[in-house]
């Protein structure tokens, strides 16, 4: 018998192996929804940050496309002052006007930003006095979690603000 299992063993082996497959899957099949859940809340996080940054730092393309029209990339940088932070009021009043939609129309701005999510943008003036200059949101449909905000602190010619975009 030396160097030999008996069939017993054997059995007993291959259940222990069996189990401790059948455990593993279980506990992967269980982990991958959650895995997927965490990747698009990453990737919804991202694309947030993303569309604050190019709204804050990019004057868009054409620069000048509160002008000439014809959008093809929105940004509200003022390409004039050439400096981080600095929004043109100009391109802001092109964009909105405290209404509950955008002026152009909320599926234009979601093109101009290349967004596969549903987001909402809103620019407030805080000094001299507290006040919307752009609210831009879908038009209501069933409600979903805000998955994240992303805020950030923006001036204008002499006064500052807030830019808050939020998306799901």
């Amino acid at each position: 018998m030396k160097g030999q299992i008996s069939f017993v063993e054997f059995l007993v082996t291959t259940t222990v192996f069996i189990s401790f497959i059948g455990y593993f899957s279980f506990q992967l099949i269980n982990f991958y929804p959650l895995y997927l859940g965490e990747i698009r809340n990453e990737r919804i996080r991202s694309e947030a940050y993303q569309i604050s940054e190019i709204l804050v730092d990019d004057p868009g393309y054409p620069m000048n496309w509160n002008v000439v029209g014809g959008v093809q990339r929105l940004g509200l940088s003022d390409e004039t002052k050439n400096k981080t932070n600095v929004l043109s009021l100009n391109k802001i009043t092109a964009i909105g006007d405290g209404t509950n939609l955008c002026k152009p129309g909320y599926d234009t701005v979601k093109k101009w930003l290349g967004s596969a999510y549903d987001f909402s943008i809103v620019l407030t003036r805080k000094i001299p006095s507290e006040m919307i200059l752009i609210n831009c949101r879908p038009p209501p449909s069933p409600l979903k979690a805000i998955n994240t905000t992303v805020r950030r602190i923006v001036s204008f010619d002499s006064s500052y603000g807030e830019l808050i975009v939020q998306m799901w």
